[in-house]
C-alpha cells in the first residue's frame, strides 16, 4: 500500500469524527512512527566493554508501561534499522518480549541492575504461520532492570557479547 493510503484513512476518520493525529497501521502495514515511539524521550547511552573501549549511541527511552508495551510494534523496517530503544523498568523484573506486529528482526540485550549486559538474543520478525503454536517469547536468564533493542548485528559489530559490557545512561 502506498504512503498516501494511510493519509486517506486518517482523512476519512477525521471526516466521520474520529481524531487520529498519528498514522494508523492496519494489519500487515507499517508506519514510520507511532504515538508511543514519538513520545519516548531521546537519550544517549554509553556501551563500555571490559577492555575499556566505549561507544555512545542515541536511544529512545521507553520508561512507562505504555511505551514499553508498544516498542517497535507497527514501525517500518527503515525506522527500526536506525533506532535503538532502551526499555527501563522501575525495579529488577522478569520480562518476556515478543515480536508480534514488528516488521523487522531485532537484537535485544538484557541488562541487570548494575548495567551489565547479561544476555543478547536475536529476535525474528513474527509472522503467523500455519501449524505454528503461538508467538515466541524472548526471556532473559535472570531479572533485569533494562533491555536494549537494536538492529541485528549491531552488538556484534561493536564487539559486545553477554558478560563483556555494561550500559550507562549519559542523558535522558
Amino acid at each position: 500500500m502506498s504512503t498516501g493510503s494511510w493519509r486517506w484513512r486518517v482523512a476519512v476518520l477525521a471526516v466521520i469524527g474520529i481524531a487520529a493525529p498519528w498514522p494508523l497501521a492496519w494489519a500487515g502495514e507499517c508506519v514510520p512512527a507511532t504515538r508511543e515511539l514519538a513520545g519516548m524521550q531521546a537519550g544517549v547511552i554509553t556501551v563500555t566493554r571490559d577492555d575499556g573501549s566505549a561507544t555512545q549511541m542515541p536511544v529512545r527511552v521507553a520508561d512507562d508501561a505504555r511505551e514499553r508495551a508498544a516498542g517497535f510494534q507497527h514501525i517500518c523496517p527503515a525506522t527500526v534499522s536506525e533506532t535503538q530503544i532502551l526499555f527501563l523498568f522501575p525495579r529488577p523484573t522478569s520480562v518476556a518480549f515478543h515480536m508480534n506486529n514488528v516488521h523487522a528482526p531485532l537484537d535485544i540485550a538484557f541488562i541487570d541492575e548494575h548495567g551489565r549486559i547479561i544476555d543478547i538474543q536475536h529476535m525474528a520478525a513474527y509472522a503467523a504461520q500455519p501449524g505454528r503454536q503461538g508467538k515466541r517469547y524472548y526471556r532473559p536468564p535472570a531479572r533485569v532492570s533494562a533491555a536494549l533493542e537494536t538492529r541485528p548485528g549491531l552488538f556484534a559489530s561493536l564487539g559486545v557479547t553477554a558478560g563483556n559490557a555494561r550500559i550507562d545512561i549519559v542523558n535522558q
